[in-house]
């Protein structure tokens, strides 16, 4: 929770720049970039309309110091410390700046209105800014949503050797496309989670047109407090920490002999159950590694 100065602070940044400014050009933010992929630093082509908030969550292990300012904005930075599993609200009708150390030299990204973003570790232990999936205060924000293309999806079903025996879980279920892939192509039985509405909304409809609805079911809840002990197979597309965050729930709920897939990123810890790995190109001929697990 902000304290008054800082509120008060933050929002004479916006007016200063809000009395100057009409609109921004330039390029728009790329949302689509994939996990592992660090955010551009950006203009938007507009103006925010209306009030927004931003978030700010710190899942690293360590405080994250970063200065914010409004965009287009000569008034002073307001500068903060992020604690572990924190998360800074902000007031933003319109595109802040943030700046903090990346590789030892201060690095500048836009935020935008509406947006959550977090604090996180990149594939060399840095600590680096991302696009977040949610900024609930109720609930780990596991990974941005970033589909996973067919050609990997499917080599994730084969790994696992989905079957129409499956019960297949997807943990961040996105779009639904992997447990309907397993339940069309297998006739298995699959189970969505994921918090975001918006993305339950999108499986059920996409399970209704693949006609599997009644091989599939979708949970709209916090991964890490759903039963997933009846799974035969499970798939991940998350990052590293969140691997590690789910590691004892697995080792907890899932009986011995069921297949953990992974879609980029190991889980930290299970070296030893590891099975095998395997690169895999989309159809833009990038690569993805696939790991298997049995627990």
């Amino acid at each position: 929770m902000m304290n008054k100065r800082l509120m008060i602070a933050i929002a004479v940044v916006f007016c200063l720049a809000a009395a100057g400014l009409i609109y921004f050009g330039g390029r728009p933010n790329n949302e689509d970039a994939a996990v592992g992929t660090s955010m551009e630093e950006t203009i938007p082509a507009f103006l925010g309309v209306g009030p927004h908030e931003i978030t700010i969550r710190n899942v690293t292990k360590k405080p994250v110091h970063y200065k914010l300012r409004a965009y287009g904005s000569d008034a002073p930075a307001v500068e903060r410390m992020l604690l572990p599993d924190e998360i800074d609200r902000y007031p933003a009708p319109q595109t802040i700046v943030i700046s903090y150390l990346k590789y030892g030299s201060e690095v500048t990204y836009s935020l935008f209105p509406g947006k959550p973003y977090s604090f996180r570790y990149d594939n060399a232990g840095n600590t680096d800014i991302w696009v977040g999936a949610h900024g609930r205060e109720d609930a780990v924000d596991l990974a941005p949503y970033v589909p996973t293309p067919p050609e990997v999806l499917a080599e994730m079903c084969v790994l696992g050797q989905v079957s129409k025996n499956s019960i297949v879980y997807d943990i961040g279920c996105g779009d639904g496309r992997i447990v309907i892939h397993a339940a069309k192509t297998y006739g298995a039985r699959g189970v969505g989670i994921d918090i975001e509405p918006e993305r339950i909304r999108e499986s059920k409809a996409n399970a209704k047109a693949a006609g599997v609805e009644r091989l599939v079911k979708f949970k709209l809840a916090d991964a890490t407090k759903v039963d997933i002990s009846e799974a035969t197979v499970v798939t991940m597309y998350l990052l590293p920490e969140s691997n590690e965050l789910l590691r004892p729930k697995l080792e907890k709920e899932l009986k011995p002999g069921v297949l953990v897939v992974t879609h980029n990123y190991m889980i930290p810890g299970w070296e030893d159950k590891e099975v095998t790995s395997k690169v895999v190109l989309d159809s833009e001929q990038k690569e993805h590694t696939v790991f298997l697990y049995r627990r």
